[in-house]
């Protein structure tokens, strides 16, 4: 049975990219459009290459002065970081759209969508929203304690931006600890939890009226177990069932002197299901509704580092330390049929195969 597909794209070093710069500090996949480099070039100490994961086709190539770079989502803007001054600008057109300077050290940052970067600094989490008239960056939430001497390696969000997550790492007895801090903005209450990955999406349960927005979990407990855990968060809607909070346990297949831990988590929702990624190149394919995992393959040998979803196929691309760009598909008949023969439940293949027949 095929449960996934593997194909291989050119890998960075045929762009002229030297695999001392494709590290997760330099390479940004945020979307399927475009990945960002930022490397060294024919003497050039930092040279930018915009690229399309997708076909290997370079969008943009110039000498930069930046020690960090985003991509936006979903239109071709580059957010530029030099220190704590920031600047944006089309790389197609070559016209700055803004810039802006922020008065503390940046831990980490990303876009949250197609208009709103938001910045993790030692005490604070600041949003700064381009959209809005003078593009003013806000202070949304105070970083929790249990994040102090974490290295801080997501910042997610929902759809409308009241439900916000920030993700550390901690190494503790040869093992990585995350902790992921949950942060209501309409209840301006935060919660930590223990998790290693975490995403939110919009979901319409099989059963339900109206989609509602869900919270999505990937950890790695002590020993070689994990858990997948999806929680429905609110306000309730009328017409759906109670708020759902399902969760299920996987196991880790670590190598003899590596401890394995997830380091991506993606939802394809219209199909209904979950990505598990883990650093050494294990993908978990789970069920959305029930949180079982349906089948697991490793598809790579390398780090895997950044990853996004395959708005097209629904699948994975993904960016690994020996600089290879992959992209990971489902064969969808081929998952219904296997899926079939052993899911929990017989619904499980019901669901799957109507989901995909409406794609």
């Amino acid at each position: 049975m095929e449960e996934e597909k593997t194909e291989p794209r050119p890998p960075l070093p045929d762009f002229g990219i030297g695999l001392e710069c494709v590290t997760w500090s330099r390479v940004a996949l945020t979307t399927d459009k475009w990945m960002a480099v930022r490397h060294s070039s024919n003497g050039v100490n930092s040279q930018l290459t915009v690229l399309n994961p997708l076909d290997g086709s370079i969008k943009y190539s110039k000498p930069i002065e930046a020690d960090s770079v985003q991509v936006n989502p979903s239109q071709p803007i580059i957010a530029v970081k030099c220190g704590q001054k920031l600047e944006v600008y089309n790389f197609e057109t070559n016209v700055m759209i803004s810039k802006s300077t922020i008065h503390e050290p940046i831990a980490f940052w990303t876009w949250l969508n197609s208009d709103v970067i938001a910045m993790v600094t030692e005490n604070f989490i600041y949003h700064w929203d381009l959209g809005k008239d003078n593009y003013p960056i806000e202070k949304m939430f105070m970083r929790h304690s249990r994040l102090a001497f974490s290295e801080i390696i997501g910042y997610k969000a929902d759809a409308s931006l009241k439900w916000l997550a920030i993700t550390g790492l901690i190494p503790e007895d040869e093992k990585i600890t995350g902790t992921t801090q949950l942060y209501s903005v309409d209840e301006d209450i935060t919660q930590c939890i223990g998790a290693h990955v975490v995403c939110f999406s919009s979901y319409q349960y099989s059963d339900n009226m109206a989609p509602s927005t869900i919270f999505c979990v990937g950890s790695r407990d002590a020993q070689d177990h994990g858990k997948i855990h999806v929680i429905e968060l609110g306000p309730y809607k009328n017409g759906n069932f109670a708020p759902r909070n399902s969760y299920d346990h996987i196991q880790f297949l670590d190598d003899a002197d590596r401890y394995d831990f997830p380091v991506a988590l993606h939802v394809s929702p219209d199909i209904g299901l979950l990505f598990l990624i883990t650093k050494y190149g294990y993908l978990y394919l789970c069920d959305l509704e029930s949180c079982a995992c349906l089948c697991s393959t490793r598809i790579s040998t390398s780090i895997i580092f950044s990853s996004t979803l395959n708005s097209t196929t629904h699948g994975i691309l993904g960016v690994t330390r020996s600089g290879q760009i992959i992209s990971v598909d489902v064969d969808k008949d081929d998952l219904v049929t296997y899926v079939r023969g052993r899911a929990k439940t017989a619904n499980q293949a019901d669901r799957l195969e109507k989901a995909i027949t409406q794609l």
